[in-house]
């Protein structure tokens, strides 16, 4: 009870400090300013079988989000922005999480039509992903249905270079990058998770051995509204309605495992490894619909599909053989979000679904919760219940958690 209580208390003090959704802005010369923002998230959850015990449930205090974020103009038509992050810091009693910068890029605006990003960039692959932490609706990310290949991304950035633009009255937007990918990833491994290497010590199987750039874009379309924002919000609380449609693809050449290596009893290779590109496709709609006096009514919801095909994967019998079958991260995935809101009160439903090409790889989530919308993004509190069943659907048991987050931006 003295740990509920002191989370009660911090939530109520950052409430009554909160400041208005907005940036400290330093007007640093001519064309030239600074702005900082900050975003705290503080979570409690509460999961089954997630105590150290593995058979009680956790109660987990922790900061789920801190990050500072530096924006500005240097000059006409150029504009940075850089955030730092440290993601859950205190779950599990673990307070080694690292302190990073997570996004930092540097912008060249030409046109309206022509932006051109140069950094550390958020990856264009869907809507879903490219929503900011800040104007989240559900309480987090649907992070079981964006799959990127290992050791591809860092929080779904990447280096790069992003091109950019909208036309249209800014109804269509498109982005399209060039990044670094996957690089000398293992792709081969042996039963006890280790990479398997030849005579040598040389890897066997490894991901994009020439070197390949990787391709990421996305196309938008608002049939109502517009949408410009570089980070889309899951709810913009807005005067008017908002409908768009969009499509986006990941594609990393040489990134997956095609045909796994062959050894002899000594080690050496008799049949090398070969690989095949990964790849992910979206498209997704979201439709946010204010109505009534003031506004006081909205109804807000998103769907999006997704497809990935990753390549295979060694897996390993009790008795030591070994087979390929697809990817883990391969199959279809669906994930949905509808919420409705009346003054400051939303209860929001969201589900996760997806169809594994590999056997026992499926998933599915169920979450419900309720939001409470103090000053809008700037300051509100959010409570969900989330079950979960992974591997084999009809199988599966129902794996349960309750988590309640308390956010402050300014």
């Amino acid at each position: 009870m003295h740990r509920v209580a002191s989370f009660v208390g911090l939530v109520l003090v950052l409430l009554s400090v909160s400041l208005p959704a907005r940036a400290w802005k330093f007007e640093l010369g001519e064309h030239t300013n600074l702005n900082i923002d900050y975003l705290l998230q503080v979570q409690a959850q509460f999961a089954e079988d997630a105590a150290p015990n593995k058979s009680d449930w956790s109660k987990d205090f922790f900061i789920r989000r801190s990050r500072i974020l530096l924006f500005g103009d240097l000059w006409k038509g150029i504009s940075f922005f850089m955030e730092t992050e440290q993601a859950n810091f205190g779950k599990g009693g673990n307070w080694d999480q690292p302190f990073f910068i997570q996004d930092a890029f540097v912008s060249f605006k030409l046109h309206d039509a022509f932006i051109v990003d140069v950094g550390m960039i958020l990856l264009p692959f869907s809507r879903p992903n490219m929503q900011g932490a800040v104007g989240l609706n559900a309480l987090d990310y649907h992070v079981d249905m964006i799959r990127f290949p290992a050791g591809s991304h860092k929080v779904w950035r990447d280096a790069g270079i992003q091109f950019r633009g909208y036309a249209a009255k800014k109804k269509f937007q498109y982005r399209l990058g060039v990044f670094n990918g996957a690089q000398n990833q293992v792709l081969a491994r042996d039963a006890k998770g280790e990479a398997i290497k030849d005579k040598d010590g040389k890897v066997a199987l490894a991901s994009n051995p020439e070197d390949w750039p990787r391709f990421t874009g996305h196309v938008r379309y608002a049939i109502l509204g517009t949408e410009p924002d570089f980070f889309p919000k899951g709810i913009y609380f807005g005067q008017a309605p908002l409908l768009s449609l969009g499509a986006g693809f990941d594609l990393q050449m040489d990134a997956a495992m095609k045909s796994a290596p062959v050894l002899d009893a000594s080690k050496a290779i008799t049949t090398p490894g070969r690989t095949t590109h990964a790849v992910g496709v979206s498209a997704d709609l979201f439709l946010d619909i204010p109505f009534g006096k003031d506004f006081q009514h909205e109804f807000v919801t998103q769907l999006a599909f997704f497809w990935y095909d990753h390549g295979k994967d060694l897996v390993y019998a009790k008795d030591g053989t070994s087979s390929l079958v697809a990817a883990k991260a391969s199959g279809l995935g669906l994930l949905t979000e509808i919420g409705y809101r009346w003054t400051f009160f939303e209860p929001v439903l969201a589900l996760d679904w997806f169809k594994g090409d590999r056997a026992n790889s499926d998933l599915l989530s169920v979450r419900g919760g309720l939001n409470f919308w103090i000053r809008k993004h700037g300051a509100n509190v959010k409570a969900e219940f989330a079950a979960t069943k992974a591997g084999k659907l009809g199988d599966a048991p129902w794996t349960k958690a309750f988590t309640t987050q308390a956010q402050l931006f300014f």
